[in-house]
């Protein structure tokens, strides 16, 4: 078993609340029934409004995985370029300013879903934005390792509003296929996944969940977890990559818009929970490994399930 039991289960809960909240804000973005009624994306516009941001469009949804492939592959390769160059404030800057949007996106669900009633939507988008930025700011400069991994609960939920509308099943489909694949090659063979996750985690600005061992009072004094070596000390930290967080609820999101109904969408966190935590159980002490091949096949039993139902 890679990490102990108490910060597996505190992965697997993290995991599982991104997922949560991220089917909660979709539901309010986007109009699933009428979605599956017509056969493509219906949202809710006012939704977006009160965010400030344009509604997702693509002409056609089942070739929008050139995007999202596209703009990983570009995004990876600006990471990489950050590295070699050592360019660490603007790698924050860039990490800053993603954060703020994708926690104003997916705040903004619970502020008017649940506020609407007692003030101005004007003053309700600005506690938003408030709140968004002092979070962003705290998991960026302060290096709260609660505030950190609170915030992960919440940044994918932004992310699936700006991304499920273009995407229908069969583009997410071979997304996951792709990015499973590319998963695998990134972290056993060129091992470029591993060193942005170093990079991440020694500039303390990690985009996914992150939990030092030292921050668990029950640590085993092997210390078995990956070891990361920085200037000052060696801190033994269980990660958990925001693309293994991100891809199965852009799957379940997708689904969900598809049939108009929940139920498919939440037997697929189930499932990548589950998945997720069998590699958990396998998986070696000191070693990495791709989650997504993982998670992916944890997305298609959900929906094969979901399908039987």
């Amino acid at each position: 078993m890679k990490h102990s039991i108490l910060i597996t289960a505190l992965l697997l809960i993290v995991f599982l609340l991104a997922q949560a909240n991220g089917l909660f804000v979709l539901d309010y973005y986007i109009n699933i029934k009428e979605s599956a009624a017509q056969g493509k994306t219906v949202v809710h516009e006012e939704a977006y409004e009160q965010s400030n941001i344009t509604a997702p469009y693509v002409e056609n949804e089942s070739s929008s995985y050139i995007y999202i492939i596209f703009a990983l592959l570009f995004g990876t390769g600006l990471v990489l370029l950050l590295i070699k160059y050592k360019q660490r404030k603007l790698w924050k800057v860039w990490f800053l300013l993603s954060v703020i949007v994708a926690l104003i996106i997916s705040l903004n669900t619970w502020m008017f879903r649940y506020f609407s009633g007692l003030t101005a939507p004007l003053v309700l988008y600005g506690i938003t934005v408030g709140i968004s930025c002092i979070l962003a700011y705290f998991k960026v400069f302060r290096h709260s390792i609660i505030i950190h991994n609170v915030t992960e609960i919440f940044i994918y939920g932004g992310l699936a509003a700006l991304l499920v509308p273009i995407l229908n099943i069969l583009s997410m489909t071979i997304v996951l296929l792709i990015v499973a694949v590319y998963d695998m090659y990134a972290v056993w063979k060129s091992k470029h996944m591993v060193a942005m996750a170093q990079f991440q985690t020694k500039e303390k600005v990690f985009a996914g969940v992150c939990i030092p061992y030292k921050a668990v009072s029950s640590v085993p004094a092997e210390k078995p977890a990956k070891m990361l070596k920085t200037e000052k000390q060696t801190v033994s930290t269980a990660i958990l990559g925001g693309g293994d967080i991100a891809f199965p609820l852009l799957f379940a999101g997708v689904v969900m818009k598809a049939t108009g109904t929940y139920l498919p969408a939440i037997l697929i966190v189930g499932t990548t929970t589950l998945a997720l935590a069998f590699l958990f159980y396998i998986a070696q002490k000191g070693k990495f490994y791709p989650a997504i091949p993982f998670v992916a096949t944890g997305c298609f039993i959900g929906y094969g399930l979901g399908l039987l139902l």
